[in-house]
């Protein structure tokens, strides 16, 4: 895959021939509102479409996770031992009852 790729919001509503040349060379377009990135244009085809929509659940679910392991250092969560943990699920699981 080559450079990458930006576009505005705005380039998106005028180019689609261009957005078409774009994917076809890179595979993949920034999207921009305001100069800032907002989106993500990936190429697939027929035959792909599947396995990217898949991928794209992991990459989701991966970035959930870390986002998660980061809020737990910040709160100081992160060095809680198994019996701690354990503890809090009862408990959580308790109140609900």
């Amino acid at each position: 895959m080559g450079t990458m790729n930006f576009l505005s919001f705005g380039e998106l509503r005028s180019s689609t021939c261009e957005i078409d040349e774009m994917l076809t060379d890179n595979g993949r377009i920034i999207l921009t509102n305001n100069g800032k990135p907002a989106a993500f244009m990936v190429a697939i085809d027929e035959s792909s479409l599947e396995e990217t929509l898949n991928d794209w659940q992991q990459i989701r679910a991966m970035r959930s996770l870390r986002k998660l392991q980061m809020q737990a250092e910040q709160n100081g969560l992160a060095e809680m031992t198994l019996d701690e943990i354990n503890a809090e699920i009862a408990d959580t699981r308790k109140a609900r009852e």
